[in-house]
């Protein structure tokens, strides 16, 4: 199999690496969740939306191998946009005042 395409060093390429990666880790998490509640290991994320601002920590995963190893710094770039982003939105969103 050939894995030249995720070595690709550009912006978009990065930024849309930073948009897919959180929905997976947020599922994941999710699922983590719902099992470890029903199991009764412990009480879940308290609150809920802590689950979002975790999944989005699924971006700094794909840091160093874009960084260091890929040498792609316009793609960590573009991850890194994404995950400042995301991080913002999250706070504004849910400490505004209604």
């Amino acid at each position: 199999m050939n894995w030249n395409y995720i070595k690709k060093n550009n912006y978009f390429f990065g930024a849309l690496l930073g948009l897919i990666v959180p929905p997976i880790f947020y599922i994941i998490l999710l699922l983590l969740n719902t099992l470890a509640l029903k199991a009764g290991i412990w009480k879940g994320f308290n609150p809920p939306e802590n689950i979002f601002l975790l999944s989005v920590s699924g971006n700094f995963l794909l840091f160093r191998p874009y960084f260091i190893r890929f040498r792609a710094d316009k793609t960590g770039r573009g991850i890194l946009f994404v995950t400042i982003v995301l991080i913002l939105s999250f706070f504004y969103l849910y400490f505004r005042q209604t």
